[in-house]
């Protein structure tokens, strides 16, 4: 891959996946700031530039090389464009913390004895609940969530939930993985 141009951009450009590839991307994904026209030679395209001229080049390409690969992202990706390719290009980084309100993020981070520790925090004056995503242990009370139960979160509430099943099952290690806001540790 090389590129044949850039260019500033005076507004947001739309992108799209490609038909049958291997990302998806919500509808409101977006390049921002500048775009390259990316020339592709033997790279696999990911991502296309909605857009009558930048339309021609790709947005992301991506070569596998030995046993990793190589992705160019031929923009400044936009929230959404930056949030899936994070998604696809680290999986198992990603929050178990599904379809979350807007006023709620959730930390997820492996303690000292293996143990996932998830901290769910409601940042607002209205009550809000999501689902637990796997058997969890509150650690201020003691009581225990099934998969799938919903979990009550007050104003400005915050819980504290381990995960007993995920004992030793560290894939993340120390740093953890989470939504918080952003420039926050475990920001995604």
């Amino acid at each position: 891959m090389s590129y044949d141009e850039f260019s500033d951009l005076v507004r947001d450009i739309p992108v799209r996946a490609v038909p049958g590839g291997e990302l998806r991307l919500p509808e409101t994904a977006v390049a921002t700031y500048w775009a390259d026209g990316l020339t592709v030679t033997d790279a696999e395209v990911l991502v296309t530039y909605d857009h009558p001229h930048f339309g021609r080049w790709p947005a992301v390409t991506t070569r596998r090389h030995g046993q990793g690969r190589v992705t160019h992202v031929g923009t400044v990706p936009g929230r959404d464009l930056a949030r899936a390719l994070a998604a696809w290009l680290a999986p198992r980084a990603r929050s178990p913390w599904q379809d979350l309100p807007e006023s709620v993020t959730a930390t997820t981070g492996t303690a000292v004895d293996g143990r996932r520790v998830h901290v769910v925090h409601n940042w607002s004056w209205e009550p809000a609940t999501v689902q637990a995503p796997s058997e969890l242990s509150d650690v201020l009370d003691g009581s225990r969530l099934t998969s799938g139960a919903t979990v009550r979160l007050g104003p400005w509430d915050v819980r504290v939930l381990v995960g007993e099943s995920e004992r030793g099952a560290s894939v993340d290690g120390p740093g953890g993985t989470g939504s918080g806001p952003p420039g926050t540790p475990g920001s995604v």
